[in-house]
């Protein structure tokens, strides 16, 4: 018998990584707060009034059904209608002390301590409270970064043992602002429903889109429904977060259970709150849509802002929620520890930000941004994040400079390129050889993107648009020094745990001279800040086609060196091979581009219009950012250059 007595449960719970954010924040006088979730917006005025006149009339001295004031269950049953979903409010409706609330009872209701929770990662930071009340064990298994974070199927499917019982995801995704995709989502259902499995979803931010189409939820597949529970909230869609009232709706069976668990630890949701949600869903639309107006043109400015830090931070487009994920580069200190970087952050310059390894393993290098909060409170972030990053005075805009004034930011040792523990000389050498090897033995089209603004969003753009018509493979996330590079080239992740270091020799040796490659098109990034990065890169493989991206980023680079970098990389093709951004100072003054038959201009799209020399196309997608609209110039201008048909093109233009 083992008589050593065991950890205490309130040693193994820790605070969420958010909230202890907020609280060190709330101690920074001057802090400007671009961390926690919540909306700037007040309550609607109609939605309190409708609770005060409840109030007054006595209706709230008592507690309501366990279950929900009748009328309220009623109301969210009509709301559901208009989502296709036919829910009994007496029985498959339950309303909750917020959507935490109802997920920490579901999963009580649903696990036995020591099961495993499947979590799509990033996954938001407060389920694994939920989980460990439960007793649960969380296993992340990781989304799809460079396709704007949506499932990995197989490696959901991969991820699921004997132990587990349910998978929880948020729809749409916090942090990331992802739309998962139709098609994933009913494949994802067909994997559970083979394993048994419960599905929790977390959609509190569903009526956020900034894409015309409606939302897709898996309660819509008929054959899922009895194994599908949906949390949801008032908190963010009618700016009600501190009133802590939401819902869950399952089949009655499910929601027998959950019931049981929610009555033990609140007895039910606050009667006012649940008043103030009946006036929410009757007289709230309006508001919504006000909300989510705004809340789109913040997300646009956020986007601005990013595009201006794109030599740092590396992001995808929001689709929804009010929430940025971007991914922070190598040569940023810290970038390999979000959790040292945020509170960094907070302590030089007084912005709270949420560190991405708050959201699990797959969020290191990245920080979440509420842009949700006051424009006032956007501008002075930015700014301010701007001055961290540059070492700029705070409200103080960049003027041109010529290069000698430029100060550089240097790569901290141990820290250069994409991989600190794979940075030897010894191991850029490996790779390098490995990387010609392999590209000698699977001869592919490969395009190069240089430069310094949006060479990401451009490769992005290039994998969709060339993907519809040939087998094309994009680099690894911003992938593109020495390093990076011949790692994107033969589709190898930088090793972290000692057991991957130590095999990755063999891995590498294996994939250099076995490895099949099925793409016929590689798009690769090319990092270049000097003469010696373009050396070494060309070294590593030479691109068919180049596409200069913007140069003209902040007073801190130095213009002269980057300058002669991409010089020499754009003098090792024929002129007829380069595209360039030619409304970018820089890249216009040097004299490879001058020869170039391919100038691309932002006039090019305007008016709902894109226009290349060979034709005009309608433009229906939605274009976010300068750096957006010239990765769309360059992308349809590439396509034609290699012959894509221009019904395809006019597809891929309307989104």
């Amino acid at each position: 018998m083992n008589f050593l007595s065991k950890t205490p449960p309130s040693e193994q719970f820790e605070l969420s990584p958010i909230k202890a954010m907020e609280l060190a924040a709330s101690r920074v006088p001057d802090m400007v707060s671009l961390a926690q979730g919540i909306p700037s917006f007040r309550t609607p005025e109609r939605v309190i009034g409708f609770a005060q006149e409840k109030i007054a009339a006595g209706l709230c001295d008592k507690y309501s059904l366990t279950t929900g004031l009748t009328e309220l269950r009623e109301e969210i049953a009509l709301s559901l209608e208009t989502e296709g979903l036919s829910y009994d409010p007496e029985r498959e409706i339950l309303v909750t002390a917020g959507s935490i609330e109802g997920i920490t009872a579901t999963m009580l209701a649903f696990t036995s301590p020591g099961d495993e929770v499947l979590l799509p990662s990033p996954s938001y930071a407060s389920y694994l409270g939920a989980i460990s009340i439960a007793g649960c064990v969380p296993r992340y298994v990781e989304l799809d970064e460079e396709n704007n974070f949506d499932f990995q199927v197989e490696k959901i499917k991969q991820g699921i043992t004997k132990k587990t019982k349910l998978l929880l995801y948020c729809s749409p995704n916090n942090p990331t602002g992802t739309l998962f995709s139709q098609e994933k989502t009913r494949e994802l259902v067909e994997i559970c429903r083979q394993h048994n499995l419960t599905i929790l979803i977390d959609e509190v931010y569903k009526d956020f889109y900034y894409v015309d189409e409606p939302h897709f939820s898996a309660t819509q597949i008929p054959e899922a429904r009895g194994m599908i529970v949906r949390a949801c909230s008032f908190s963010k869609a009618y700016a009600m977060t501190g009133w802590r009232v939401g819902f869950v709706h399952a089949d009655k069976d499910r929601i027998s259970r959950i019931v049981k668990f929610h009555d033990a630890m609140v007895t039910c949701a606050p009667v006012p709150a649940q008043y103030a949600a009946i006036g929410a869903l009757r007289y709230g639309a309006e508001f919504l849509e006000e909300f989510r107006v705004e809340f789109k043109k913040r997300r646009n400015y956020c986007i601005s802002r990013l595009d201006e830090l794109s030599q740092v931070m590396d992001y995808q487009l929001p689709k929804a929620t009010y929430f940025v994920f971007p991914r922070i580069k190598d040569i940023v200190e810290y970038a390999g520890d979000s959790h040292r970087l945020a509170y960094d952050i907070l302590d030089k310059v007084k912005v709270a930000t949420v560190p991405g390894v708050a959201f699990g393993p797959s969020g290191e290098s990245h920080l979440r941004i509420n842009f949700g909060r006051e424009m006032s409170d956007l501008e002075e972030g930015f700014d301010r994040l701007e001055q961290y990053f540059f070492h700029r005075q705070p409200r103080q805009r960049p003027r041109k400079v010529v290069a000698e004034q430029a100060r550089v930011i240097t790569p901290l040792p141990g820290k250069a390129g994409t991989s600190p523990s794979w940075s030897g000389k010894g191991a850029r050498l490996m790779l390098a050889h490995a990387s010609r090897r392999y590209l000698k033995r699977n001869p592919a089209l490969v395009i190069g993107i240089t430069g310094i603004k949006g060479k990401t969003t451009i490769k992005r753009t290039l994998v969709e648009l060339l993907g519809i018509c040939h087998h094309t493979r994009g680099a690894q996330l911003s992938y593109n020094t020495e390093v990076g590079l011949p790692l994107s080239i033969l589709g190898l992740k930088n090793p972290k745990t000692v057991s991957e270091k130590i095999g990755f020799p063999l891995l590498l040796t294996k994939q250099a001279l076995w490895g099949w490659e099925t793409a016929e098109v590689l798009i690769l990034e090319y990092g270049i800040r000097s003469l010696k990065d373009a050396e070494i890169l060309l070294n590593i493989a030479v691109p068919d086609w180049l596409i200069i991206s913007g140069v003209e980023a902040d007073p801190h680079l130095d213009y002269k060196a980057i300058c002669k970098g991409i010089k020499y990389i754009a003098a090792s093709l024929e002129p007829e091979k380069l595209l360039c951004i030619g409304d970018d100072p820089f890249v216009s003054s040097m004299e490879p581009v001058q020869q170039s038959p391919h100038v691309l201009h932002d006039n090019q799209l305007a008016d709902g219009q894109l226009s290349t020399s060979k034709n005009n196309y309608a433009c229906g997608r939605e274009i976010v950012g300068t750096n957006a609209a010239r990765a769309l110039i360059a992308a349809v201008t590439m396509a034609e250059l290699l012959s894509t048909p221009a019904e395809s093109i006019r597809s891929f233009l309307q989104g």
